[in-house]
């Protein structure tokens, strides 16, 4: 299948982009492209956290997420909350979790329900997010849980007062990651904490490889059929992954991604890692972006063969999805 990818000015512009923008505005409007166009770099991040519509990317799927449970704890129906509080967070009485970009808090609020002891507090600069996580600690009568809007950048730490962080899907979205870590994490961290990762470790701007998209372009069009590659929202029938230009990205959400590359090696340098499972995502995120809705309830089939793809890539290619833990030594 050929590639109608046109790259322009060194992986700043692709073709794609014009395709993912029409797209885009197909499934969440013209106000939504608009809304990029603002020289507020935060205000662009947020926006692309928006709940009001309807997502068709790899997550929704239930039985990924199963998977994901699977590869993290063993068990399908156990999520990494029930894990790291069985295996890690019970070992400790009244101790402090913070999670950095915590979003609408969903997560954090499983963990305060596992553990009434644990104090929690998320920070996420969207105020719609944290106004939708302090709801569900109003519904949930949690007294253990707060979420508070905050530039994590601006926010300091107490020498040696957090017994845990929580990166789930936030730490790509650091900039500068061995400072922010060396600098604000590290010594914020008790001895023997520990750092709590679910997160995306590829390559920085999603800037993958061409074997990478040449493969996913292969079991794209060989598994997944016709009528099951129709784009949510649109009648384009999707032929190949799409490339993500570096101008898109910047203009889309300046934080995704920017760092990505140097989580682990950061983490390994500055921490133990006393807990590490590769997630895979490398075929799957691409193959099933914005088709994903097909495979929420149907065509186990063509989902499994997919999934066999991925293990198969994976054998000699790091996964670009990991959940980790690492403790201060």
């Amino acid at each position: 299948m050929h590639r109608f990818s046109v790259v322009m000015f060194n992986n700043w512009l692709f073709f794609d982009d014009f395709v993912e923008m029409w797209i885009k505005i197909r499934q969440r409007g013209f106000s939504f492209i608009l809304s990029k166009f603002n020289f507020n770099s935060n205000h662009r991040t947020i926006t692309s956290f928006s709940t009001s519509f309807q997502h068709a990317n790899w997550w929704i799927i239930p039985r990924l997420r199963e998977r994901q449970n699977y590869l993290i704890t063993g068990h399908r129906d156990m999520s990494y909350e029930s894990y790291i509080s069985d295996k890690y967070l019970s070992l400790t009485e009244s101790a402090q979790l913070i999670s950095i970009g915590c979003g609408s808090g969903s997560h954090e609020i499983l963990l305060a329900i596992m553990n009434p002891r644990l104090k929690i507090i998320g920070y996420d600069f969207a105020q719609d997010q944290i106004h939708l996580a302090n709801q569900k600690v109003v519904s949930e009568n949690l007294k253990n849980i707060e979420f508070l809007k905050r530039d994590i950048y601006q926010v300091s730490f107490d020498m040696h007062s957090v017994d845990f962080f929580l990166f789930n899907a936030s730490l790509h979205h650091i900039s500068d990651i061995h400072n922010f870590i060396k600098e604000k994490i590290k010594p914020a961290l008790k001895p023997g904490g520990l750092i709590i990762i679910n997160e995306y470790v590829g390559p920085d701007r999603m800037n993958f490889s061409d074997e990478q998209m040449k493969y996913c372009d292969e079991v794209l069009n060989a598994y997944i059929s016709k009528e099951n590659r129709k784009i949510l929202g649109t009648n384009i029938i999707k032929s190949h992954c799409y490339r993500l230009g570096r101008l898109r990205m910047l203009i889309s959400d300046p934080s995704e991604c920017v760092d990505s590359s140097s989580i682990l090696p950061v983490l390994r340098l500055h921490f133990e890692e006393v807990d590490f499972k590769p997630l895979g995502g490398n075929v799957l995120m691409p193959v099933l972006k914005h088709i994903a809705h097909h495979f929420v309830n149907d065509h186990d089939d063509e989902l499994q063969a997919v999934i066999d793809c991925e293990e198969t890539y994976l054998q000699n290619h790091p996964s670009d999805f990991v959940f980790a833990i690492y403790r201060k030594k």
